[in-house]
């Protein structure tokens, strides 16, 4: 079995709808958020905003997958 992993950029898109709907949730330019994609990563001045806004709407994202991504078994 393997497994697939998906970057934290790629979690918070998919949690918040798209990269545009993330990217005005946290107050960046598209294009920074397309960078992140790029790099895989969400820089570390943006992960507890993030996350705020996340739980305050419910969605189901860990500190964890902020940071580290999320491997799942495919």
């Amino acid at each position: 079995m393997s497994n697939i992993t998906f970057t934290p950029v790629e979690i918070a898109i998919a949690e918040f709808g798209g990269l545009r709907k993330l990217a005005k949730a946290v107050s960046r330019d598209p294009a920074a958020v397309s960078r992140w994609k790029r790099n895989g990563t969400i820089p570390t001045s943006v992960q507890k905003h993030l996350l705020e806004i996340a739980w305050s709407r419910g969605m189901k994202i860990t500190a964890h997958e902020v940071i580290f991504g999320r491997s799942v078994d495919a």
